[in-house]
């Protein structure tokens, strides 16, 4: 019992690692004389005892009453592991992927001619979404690099994510194209059975998958966290490359979605300790300070100015237009960071939304088949609603990715992760 309370009390001297306890030699003689002047019958023992047996107590203990009691003292919290999970970043990626599934759907009502194409609503809608969506998506996967890097080692990092981002690319590209081929008629993107396997154009949003392929292999040879240095000279190229891609969208893949490179680039220097260090120096008042802050610039420059996105852009490339969309989708990526941590507070939310996001990047994968349908199905019915368009449509894709991906996670595991031969 007296052992028990001992090692359990905040002074301890015990040493902490890996969730173990060690003793020291000296202290763990300290412990058994305790224990002995605790028993009936027993002669006293403290310091002078320890000091007559050529033991040391150690130097925060302190006597009272001829006893050892160690003095009160700090003890510093073990940090996570490496592989444990951030609450706020699962929740962000939820937002960010139903921001991703909202924005196909919105552009599919666009493309079914249930809305007008050049209206303004319309216009500060779709500048809204892709402003953002993509932007927050890359980040919170470049603040998941270093630890990941870190655990496995460049080479079989690189092996596992390269092979498993080039096999559902290939995969995915094929199964959607040869659906979109058989529903000729039915869907917007009608494809010839050539450019299905034209695998060298992304369609749809599978472009994504080939551009963080080209950014895994930037990361890990610049390491950007490793100095100063490394992660200076690492932002001002992809600073760079963001700069001269954005609002640009290549005819191939490896060249499309460049303009992205510095949001993954920011986030992989920070990382996810880093992260961690900076949400909690701000609290709950900081946060909710650079919540508003964020969230008012995003939104004047949304609705007041001409932003491009970083993909994309509706009213051409132009000094102005490029910085007022970096500065937008800078303050957008923080809002919804900032909100985030907030909700990850709230347990429903953060429950229901992070589970979206750690289910990501099967909504990416399967989420388009989900809202074509849904989309086909309305129309047939009758039903012009943009408004249940949008909000049908997106709940379909969340939830119906889900749900393939559960109903065949057992059977056809290799529809959303390479097999091991292919990544290691």
């Amino acid at each position: 019992m007296l052992l028990d309370v001992w090692i359990r009390s905040p002074g301890s001297v015990l040493q902490h690692s890996e969730d173990k306890y060690t003793l020291t030699c000296s202290q763990l003689r300290i412990v058994l004389n305790n224990i002995g002047s605790s028993c009936p019958g027993a002669s006293p023992a403290g310091p002078a005892r320890a000091r007559s047996s050529g033991v040391r107590p150690p130097r925060s203990a302190r006597s009272v009453g001829g006893r050892p009691v160690l003095a009160s003292r700090p003890v510093s919290t073990p940090p996570l592991p490496a592989n444990r999970r951030d609450g706020s970043v699962d929740v962000a990626r939820g937002l960010a992927i139903t921001g991703i599934a909202f924005g196909h759907v919105l552009r599919g009502v666009r493309s079914a001619g249930l809305v007008d194409g050049g209206s303004s609503a319309y216009l500060a809608a779709d500048r809204a979404v892709y402003m953002v969506h993509v932007a927050l998506f890359a980040a919170a996967a470049g603040l998941m690099v270093e630890a990941a890097l870190a655990r496995r080692g460049p080479a079989r990092y690189l092996r596992a994510r390269l092979g498993d981002f080039a096999w559902v690319y290939v995969l995915w590209s094929v199964v959607q194209g040869l659906m979109q081929y058989a529903l000729a008629g039915s869907v917007n993107s009608e494809r010839t059975l050539g450019s299905v396997f034209a695998l060298w154009r992304p369609a749809n949003q599978m472009w994504f998958l080939p551009w963080i392929m080209v950014m895994t292999v930037l990361v890990t040879a610049a390491q950007p966290w490793r100095s100063r240095l490394r992660g200076l000279c690492s932002l001002l190229g992809a600073a760079a490359l963001s700069i001269g891609c954005w609002g640009l969208f290549g005819p191939c893949i490896f060249l499309q979605g460049l303009g992205l490179s510095i949001f993954f680039f920011v986030a992989a220097t920070v990382t996810l300790a880093g992260y961690a260090r900076a949400r909690a120096r701000l609290g709950t008042g900081g946060v909710v300070a650079v919540l508003v802050v964020s969230a008012l610039c995003y939104g004047l420059l949304v609705a007041l100015g001409r932003p491009a996105a970083p993909t994309t852009t509706q009213f051409g490339r132009t000094p102005v237009s490029i910085g007022e969309g970096l500065v937008c989708a800078w303050a957008g990526v923080i809002a919804v960071g900032a909100l985030s941590v907030l909700l990850d507070r709230v347990r429903p939310v953060s429950r229901l939304v992070g589970y979206l996001g750690r289910r990501s990047m099967v909504i990416f994968l399967a989420h388009t088949l989900a809202l074509a349908a849904t989309r086909i199905v309305l129309v047939r019915l009758g039903i012009g609603s943009v408004a249940v368009h949008l909000v049908a449509g997106t709940l379909v894709a969340l939830a119906g990715s889900i749900a393939l991906w559960w109903a065949t996670r057992r059977w056809l595991p290799w529809l959303w992760r390479a097999p091991r031969r292919v990544t290691g």
